[in-house]
């Protein structure tokens, strides 16, 4: 006998056992045969108008890639405006400063220039006067200042006592001539005569030791009055 095809298995009855067949639901999709894959449905894309372009969304912390040799420019810091004459706000660099010079005796010689002051004899004797206070001060410096305040201080002295000496003869030879007394210059103006010449000496001192003292050194005057020794 020719064998029967099989016979499909009956629908599955509807619930309630009215022993109706339950009608396919809606969405599903019969059984496919083996191999068979299901084609994907494609979005719908609508057409672009010439030269749009299509913009990028990118997620929070995607940078896109850059094209070759492009460079992302860098965003300019703040910088507050300067103010004109003000200091660097960073400070100098260290070894700028000059180095503080010490003290080396020069006031003392220097003050010795009163002498240049434009009244007669006035000018030699607060020359003198200076010299020799200015140099009393400076000793405590030591070292080389000291020196050279003592060489001041001692000749700033032997000047203002031998000018006064000479200056207080010229006037008392003055007066105290008789008329009988020769009229002439000399030998009244002898004290006068070596007054003016140690005054030369005292404003050639003076610059000598302004001169070595501006450079260290020290200034000596061998035949000044060693009122204070080293």
């Amino acid at each position: 006998m020719p064998a029967h095809p099989p016979v499909p298995p009956a629908p599955p009855a509807a619930p309630g056992g009215s022993g109706q067949v339950a009608a396919p639901v809606y969405g599903d999709l019969p059984p496919q045969a083996p191999g068979h894959v299901q084609p994907q449905a494609s979005r719908y894309a609508p057409p672009q108008a010439p030269g749009y372009v299509q913009p990028q969304v990118s997620a929070p912390g995607y940078a896109p890639p850059q094209a070759p040799g492009y460079v992302h420019p860098q965003s300019q810091g703040y910088a507050p405006p300067q103010t004109p004459g003000a200091y660097p706000t960073g400070g100098y660099p260290a070894g700028t400063y000059p180095a503080a010079v010490p003290p080396r005796g020069l006031l003392p010689w220097a003050l010795g220039l009163l002498i240049l002051f434009p009244v007669p004899f006035l000018g030699g004797l607060l020359s003198g006067i200076a010299m020799a206070v200015s140099g009393g001060a400076s000793r405590r410096f030591g070292g080389v200042a000291r020196e050279n305040a003592r060489a001041a201080l001692n000749w700033g002295l032997t000047y203002l006592l031998v000018s006064t000496v000479l200056i207080v003869s010229h006037f008392v030879i003055l007066f105290t001539l008789t008329e009988d007394s020769p009229t002439g210059f000399y030998p009244i103006g002898i004290p006068i005569t070596v007054y003016f010449a140690l005054s030369l000496l005292h404003l050639v001192l003076v610059i000598v030791g302004m001169v070595r003292a501006s450079s260290g050194k020290v200034m000596r005057v061998p035949f000044a009055i060693p009122y204070l020794r080293a």
